[in-house]
């Protein structure tokens, strides 16, 4: 009964913590917007509050008397309550953000800390703390009562996307939340009074020595490397692989599942087998990251996974197979914690820094450092020979060779029909010299290296949107500038997915391509209109939508990343803005927070054209949203939405928020995903574009290309309420 109340506990504290990261990030977008700086910023808050929460456990854990324990924490979660009510009661106070020109990822953290810091304070305490009392009630391990806390987090993290968002608005998740956690304190509590009031024997008897400095590193050096991997991991998947928002979900349950089942029960055999299959892992990852494979998407990223999956298995395997007796719990803890910021850090702040013209090379870094990592029970004593540096220099030629002579369609755009191509080619090619480094598997120096070696030569190798011409990264993302292998065009590049392009070479202004092509629906749509007096535009890209500007009318483009404009300005690569015949304002911010300011009722054509990648940010995507809009439009304006993507289908839900926000509405769409080849020639590419006015006569006769939307039935997306599984894509 004991063990099951002690485990209860441990479950619901890290169920409730890992429910809350997703609920306070979730109403964090409308004030920030939607990028996956968001997330990575609050995924370090959560790291930092738990390393203090352990840090806490263990000073307390050093006091002799229990009931002293006892009432100090008390205390603590009485403060917890009162700073609970105090501060909004998770609701993140956007008065207190910065203007959205600024970098904003100090004011999250602060906005964090005042709206969640106390609970999730008192809810990091709970593991450490519990098991330490729990090992005064008996002589039976407290650590596997690190499995229930573990498993709490796991089934937490996934319960929010799948059970909780999909039924709760925000409001009413925060009062569930509330009552879960006054339970859960009234738990810590009796839990409390369960310990013995004196220090623990097991304890008392403990004869096993501090750990040393060299242990310490190591526990911090694991947890760290575990930690960098995951948020890699999820970066790349978020915006190379498959920009779907919910995601980081995985890598980070699959990074909970670990700590689970090592902490449960994990002999030398599994350890052995995890250490033999995870460098052949790598191996697999290093030529996916090489060929930069995106298709097919759930093999690719099933690769990535898998091989994070046995990383965190390796390295969480070891930390179990490591930890000290009960008598070092909070410290042990507190280490692991320790490395766990240290990896966040280094990836939210000191890469960005590091690597800001040069993108995500965090993630291949710290693939060759886990190339390190071999369990205990299979170490290999490392010597160094002539013959190893030989091989690697054998090795970084051949890899050279391949580089140079791989053949041109590797540096093209990909295209359906060449995709198999392009896998089988490309994985032949790279699979081969990492093939050569996976020989060196028992010597685990010569391996990272041989892999290192692989990487660096290998990154040489033409991208599939041609040669990089320039790389920027911020907060809001990597963007990059590319030249098409055939010279013909310049683009600009998120992740996977192109944000415009111009022809090279182009005089006066250029002609409008891919999205915006003439001849697409954007194209149509104005070629159809009565020519708008004001325009405003949501989404810079590289300033396409301005070769439609005519002397006269007053264009304003709402822009989140200075990157973006940066970009867009400078005629060396595009030359849209620069041509533009009449005035360009470039209003830099969140379009939804920058709004507020502009005039009601004065844009005769209103255009979202917003994506992080190939995402449309889901608070652009909201009633409250929808309601700005139409209040900056005129009385007879036209909306124009481009809701292109890979994954969602959103159409239907564009339809019900316009019927819903006025019944008046006339809603047509174009959904072109598929065109010749004939048109990509001419610099086309595939959208999905919604139109939609009030004024009867305001679409004339429609092209024959366009259908009226009718909205489907189906739930209306607010600021409190989203659902993206209720508008995933269901090919026919």
């Amino acid at each position: 009964m004991r063990v099951a109340l002690f485990a209860a506990t441990m479950f619901l504290s890290a169920a409730l913590s890992f429910l809350v990261q997703p609920m306070i990030g979730k109403q964090l977008l409308p004030l920030v917007g939607g990028t996956p700086g968001v997330w990575n910023a609050c995924l370090v808050f959560f790291q930092a509050m738990l390393l203090l929460g352990y840090l806490y456990a263990h000073r307390l854990s050093r006091i002799a008397s229990v009931r002293t324990q006892r009432r100090i924490h008390t205390m603590t979660l009485i403060l917890g309550a009162v700073w609970f009510l105090a501060f909004g009661m998770l609701r993140p106070d956007a008065n207190r953000l910065p203007s959205d020109a600024e970098s904003p990822v100090l004011s999250i953290l602060l906005v964090l800390f005042l709206s969640v810091g106390g609970p999730f304070f008192v809810l990091a305490t709970t593991a450490p703390l519990l098991q330490t009392w729990y090992a005064t009630t008996g002589t039976r391990n407290p650590y596997a009562l690190y499995a229930a806390s573990n498993a709490g987090s796991f089934l937490g993290l996934l319960g929010y996307p799948f059970a909780v968002e999909p039924w709760l608005a925000l409001g009413e998740q925060r009062t569930v939340w509330c009552a879960a956690f006054v339970g859960c304190i009234a738990l810590i509590a009796v839990c409390g009074a369960l310990a013995k009031t004196t220090t623990n024997a097991v304890i008392e008897v403990a004869n096993e020595p501090p750990p040393n400095r060299a242990r310490r590193l190591r526990w911090v050096g694991l947890a760290a490397l575990t930690s960098s991997f995951l948020m890699s991991v999820t970066a790349h998947l978020t915006t190379d692989i498959a920009p779907v928002p919910l995601l980081w979900v995985v890598p980070l349950g699959l990074y909970l599942l670990s700590f689970v089942i090592v902490f449960a029960r994990w002999p030398a055999s599994a350890r052995r087998i995890t250490g033999r299959l995870t460098p052949m892992l790598l191996c697999f990852l290093v030529v996916s990251l090489l060929t930069r494979a995106t298709e097919p998407m759930v093999m690719v990223a099933g690769i990535h996974l898998l091989a994070f999956f046995a990383v965190a298995l390796l390295c969480h395997g070891e930390l179990a197979a490591d930890r000290p007796t009960p008598k070092y719990l909070t410290a042990f803890y507190l280490w692991i914690s320790v490395g766990g910021v240290l990896g966040g850090l280094v990836n939210t702040f000191l890469a960005p820094l590091l690597f800001a013209k040069s993108g995500y090379l965090e993630y291949p870094i710290v693939v060759v450092l886990v190339a390190l990592v071999r369990p205990a029970v299979d170490a290999v004593p490392v010597k160094w020979k002539l013959t190893d540096l030989l091989w690697v220099i054998a090795l970084t030629a051949f890899t050279a060779l391949i580089v140079l002579g791989l053949p041109e369609w590797i540096g093209k755009p990909v295209e359906e029909e060449l995709l198999d191509m392009r896998l089988i080619r490309g994985g032949l090619s790279f699979g081969i010299p990492a093939a050569f480094a996976f020989a060196l598997v028992w010597q685990p120096l010569r391996f990272a290296i041989c892999l290192a070696a692989v990487l660096i030569v290998g990154s040489f190798a033409p991208g599939p949107y041609g040669e990089i011409l320039e790389t920027s990264r911020n907060f809001f993302g990597t963007l990059r500038v590319t030249r098409s292998a055939d010279k013909q065009y310049v683009m600009i590049v998120h992740g996977t997915t192109q944000h415009g392009q111009q022809r090279i070479g182009e005089q006066g202004m250029p002609e409008p391509l891919m999205y915006y092509h003439r001849k697409g629906p954007l194209g149509r749509l104005l070629g159809t209109l009565p020519e708008p007096h004001r325009v405003g535009v949501v989404g810079l890209g590289c300033g396409a939508m301005a070769a439609y500007a005519k002397a006269g009318q007053d264009w304003t483009f709402y822009e989140i990343d200075p990157a973006v404009v940066a970009i867009a300005k400078d005629a060396r690569y595009f030359t849209f803005l620069a041509n533009c015949p009449t005035r360009c304002e470039i209003v830099l911010g969140d379009a939804r927070r920058q709004l507020m300011n502009a005039p009601d009722g004065v844009y005769d054509l209103f255009a979202l054209d917003a994506f992080s990648s190939d995402a449309v940010p889901v608070h652009l995507l909201t009633r409250e949203a929808f309601a700005l809009y139409i209040k900056k439009l005129s009385t007879n304006g036209t909306l124009a939405f481009h809701v292109s993507n890979r994954y969602l289908d959103l159409p239907p839900l564009v339809g019900r928020l316009l019927k819903d926000a006025d019944p008046d509405f006339q809603i047509l769409y174009e959904d072109e995903r598929f065109i010749s080849k004939e048109e990509m020639d001419t610099g086309k590419q595939k959208s999905i574009w919604v139109f939609a006015t009030r004024n009867p006569n305001g679409f004339g006769k429609p092209p024959r290309q366009w259908y009226r939307l009718q909205p489907s039935e189906g739930p209306i997306w607010t600021d409190d309420f989203s659902n993206l599984l209720g508008v995933w894509r269901r090919e026919e």
